[in-house]
Order: structure tokens, then C-alpha cells, then sequence
């Protein structure tokens, strides 16, 4: 699998030289869908935080250590291109825009609990970007890529190849709370046709083949003053 996604970072890199590292959004069809509905998206924060909802640490979920140092919460929305229930049925503002949002893979809502840091990592994978939408994101907290500081703002959002190095932190007295996207990243034929057949073979990967299973189970755990809506509840096992 290795060998195969770095053949493919060579070809997405050699198909998009892009060299802007955080990339412009304010063109970007996406974050202008999010930014038209970022009241409703907060109220429905705001309305989960209200009812005591509880998100499980992002390791929970991915069944795997992250590197923070600090509490990193996570609740997924959308994985594979799908909502994911019971939490999605919380959020039904939030999951219709990003169910609009162009070339998008999965969806969470990222919180870093009071003084939660993530230190400086890349990702692995060239043929994803990461958009960020600050939604709960006052005081000393920000995103760090390569040697650009981009404070995190309520309301603002960041696009980034998260190959480069990158580190995340909240010093503020309060969670930051953002909308986590990853992104199949934009790119002209053939080289999108074998990024997008990548991908597909990357999303059979226990960690995020099960993920959505696992949030689901971690979500009736915490939350079970919220019952599924009629019709949601879990998501089957894969097989």
C-alpha cells in the first residue's frame, strides 16, 4: 500500500505544482456554501452543547493514536462520502450543506478541549486536502503549515496540503471547534482517475472502513439522552 500511494503522491504533485501552502478559499465553492449557512451550522452546535452532548477522543474512533497531547475530540459526520448515524441526525443543517460540498471524502466536527496541542506531523497522503471551518474558535488557537501561522477565527476557513509539516493547537480558556473536511483534491485527467481509484483502496483501510461503526457505537455510549431517530441508530458492520 505504501509504495502505492507514494507513486500516487508523485503523480498528483507532478499533475498540481500548486505551491500555495495554506491555498486560497475564497473562491472555493465549498466554503462559500458553509459560509452562507455558518448561523444555522453554530446554532447546531451550540444546540448540542446545550443538551450535554458528548463526543469520544479522535483515537476512540479511529482505533488509533493521533499524537495529541491533550484531549482531541471528534464526531463524525460523514465518512466515505455518506452521513454517518445516529450524529449526523443531530447535526441535519450542518450534513445537508456539506452533502453539497464538491469533492468531499468525510466530515467531522474537531474539538480541541483547553489546552489540547497536536505537535508537528505530515500526512501521508498528497491526493486529499484539509478544510477547516473555525465554528467555536476564540482566544490563543491556530493552525501552523510549514512556516505560516493562520489563527483560527469563527466563521473563517483554511485549505491546506497537510503533506507538509503542521502542527494545531488551543492555548484558549475555551474548545475550539471546527468542521474538519477532507477533500479529494482537484486535478486534471489522468491523473484524477487514478488519485480517485487510490482513495477508494485507501478507504478499505480498517481504520476508516470501521470508523463509522465506531463512532456510532461510541455515540450511544455517551450520548444516551439522545436515542437514534426512527429509522437511523448504528450503521452495520462492514464485512
Amino acid at each position: 500500500m505504501r509504495s502505492v500511494v507514494a507513486a500516487n503522491n508523485a503523480r498528483v504533485r507532478s499533475a498540481d505544482p500548486t505551491e500555495d501552502n495554506p491555498r486560497p478559499v475564497d473562491g472555493m465553492a465549498g466554503h462559500r456554501l458553509l459560509s452562507s449557512r455558518f448561523d444555522a451550522i453554530r446554532a447546531e452546535w451550540e444546540d448540542f452543547e446545550a443538551e450535554q452532548g458528548r463526543l469520544p477522543r479522535i483515537e476512540q474512533v479511529l482505533d488509533e493514536d493521533q499524537g495529541n497531547d491533550g484531549a482531541w475530540r471528534a464526531g463524525l459526520l460523514v465518512a466515505h462520502g455518506r452521513p454517518v448515524r445516529p450524529l449526523a441526525d443531530r447535526f441535519p443543517v450542518t450534513v445537508a450543506a456539506l452533502q453539497w460540498f464538491p469533492g468531499l471524502l468525510s466530515a467531522l466536527w474537531s474539538v480541541l478541549e483547553p489546552g489540547a496541542e497536536l505537535p508537528e506531523h505530515s500526512g501521508g497522503n498528497a491526493g486529499v486536502l484539509r478544510y477547516h471551518l473555525g465554528v467555536a474558535a476564540r482566544g490563543n488557537t491556530a493552525l501552523r503549515v510549514a512556516d505560516t501561522l493562520v489563527p483560527y477565527r469563527d466563521g473563517a476557513g483554511v485549505l491546506f496540503d497537510d503533506t507538509a509539516p503542521h502542527a494545531a493547537w488551543n492555548h484558549g480558556p475555551a474548545r475550539r471547534v471546527t468542521l474538519f473536511c477532507e477533500l479529494l483534491r482537484p486535478l486534471p485527467a489522468p491523473a484524477s482517475w487514478g488519485n480517485r481509484a487510490v482513495q477508494r483502496l485507501l478507504a478499505l483501510d480498517p481504520r476508516y472502513r470501521l470508523a463509522p461503526h465506531r463512532a456510532a457505537e461510541w455515540h450511544l455510549a455517551l450520548n444516551p439522552q439522545h436515542p437514534p431517530a426512527v429509522g437511523s441508530g448504528r450503521p452495520a458492520l462492514p464485512r
